[in-house]
């Protein structure tokens, strides 16, 4: 008698519990699931002086289930600056898209950042999953850029005479976020011109020292030596550039990079024939000035000697 009651007991619950069971079975046909894509193409970022120093990523998270989801969104990263959406609803069978900001900061070295990105399902069709909420993750990788950015003070105009040589004492200074090491060179251009041609005769580089400058953040004092023609006729005009061998400075003596150069024609001497005091003949006879009187008075009694003995030839003549 109690041996059927239990079996009696025991199927009813069968009974009642496959009964429940395809309900329970059509509402969670698909458990609390997510997806989530980033790009992975982004723009790289520029960290010169006066640049956005930013990337923007466009991410979508997915919900593949039956219920609408809250999905809690997540960024790790140790160098770059992000900002996003800290989570997003994303309904039933759909798709939510969203901007993540890069920012890096001024000067970042070059080459790939990683940013890791995780989307957790906090509630599925309004409760709180905990635990049991699904998660995916992405990552993006952006790219820093390099930059070089060099800059040159020191001499204003240089003015010398034909065949004085030119002492050229400057500071060369580059803002970089790459390692690198540049060759500072000195460059001749003449006045109008675009682009550096042969050097005209008599113009040398005779620097005994070369000019170089260590990157990131480098500096460096250079000295150059510059000797001129010694015979001009007419005034050279032009400018010396100073640049590295990676930066174009513009070719023109109007650049940031120039220094305006001057070199003046020969000055000719026309020797004196006069018999003033100062820079007469005799001085560069080497007859001093308390004897010049005496010189001068002698060579006009022997002037007029000379007149008489002409005109007596004459008449005997």
């Amino acid at each position: 008698m109690k041996r059927g009651w239990f079996f009696s007991i025991n199927f009813s619950l069968l009974v009642l519990l496959c009964a429940i069971t395809p309900t329970v079975s059509a509402q969670f046909t698909i458990p609390p699931e997510v997806e989530l894509d980033c790009d992975d193409d982004l723009e790289p970022i520029e960290v010169s002086p006066g640049s956005s120093k930013i990337t923007i990523a466009n991410c979508i998270v997915y919900n593949p289930t039956t219920g609408d989801e809250e999905v809690e969104l997540d960024y790790q990263s140790e160098d770059l600056i992000v900002s996003g959406p800290s989570s997003v609803t994303v309904s039933a069978s759909s798709e939510e898209s969203f901007e993540v900001t890069l920012t890096a900061e001024s000067g970042a070295k070059i080459g790939e950042y990683e940013v890791n990105m995780t989307a957790t399902v906090t509630q599925w069709s309004g409760i709180p999953v905990g635990f049991l909420g699904s998660s995916d993750e992405d990552q993006i990788i952006a790219t820093v850029l390099p930059f070089t950015i060099c800059n040159l003070n020191g001499a204003g105009n240089i003015i010398v005479d034909s065949g004085q040589d030119v002492v050229l004492d400057v500071n060369y200074g580059c803002d970089s976020n790459e390692e690198s090491v540049l060759e500072v060179s000195l460059h001749l251009l003449e006045k109008g011109s675009t682009q550096e041609r042969m050097w005209p005769s008599g113009f040398n580089d005779m620097s005994t020292e070369s000019c170089s400058v260590q990157n990131p953040m480098g500096t460096a004092n250079c000295l150059f030596l510059l000797t001129t023609p010694p015979n001009l006729q007419e005034k050279w005009e032009g400018c010396l550039i100073v640049v590295d061998e990676q930066t174009d400075p513009g070719w023109s003596c109007s650049s940031d990079f120039a220094i305006s150069l001057t070199v003046n024609e020969e000055e000719v001497l026309i020797p004196s024939v006069g018999i003033e005091i100062n820079g007469t003949i005799f001085e560069e006879l080497g007859v001093t000035e308390e004897n010049q009187a005496y010189y001068i008075a002698g060579g006009s009694i022997l002037l007029v000697l000379v007149v008489l003995l002409v005109m007596v030839v004459r008449r005997r003549g």
